[in-house]
């Protein structure tokens, strides 16, 4: 379920009261538009988040690039 930031707390309490329990209540961002990338810059794109998310200093990282599960499957292997 996707609402508004302002409504998480209320929804989740709403949920909560008719005896569901939320994976996630989260604020997070939801990219308008992705792209689409493959091949090196998929590779490069995933390496740069890796660092990103390592760091110290940071807490979350977002992207908009979409890379098909098959290509995903392939930089993991």
């Amino acid at each position: 379920m996707i609402t508004a930031p302002e409504d998480v707390d209320r929804v989740k309490a709403v949920l909560e009261a008719r005896g569901m329990r939320p994976e996630v209540a989260e604020v997070t961002m939801v990219p308008q538009s992705t792209v689409h990338v493959t091949g090196k810059e998929a590779e490069q794109l995933l390496r740069l988040m890796d660092a990103l998310s390592e760091h110290d200093d940071v807490q979350r990282v977002f992207s908009n690039f979409d890379i098909a599960a098959e290509e995903m499957r392939r930089l993991a292997g």
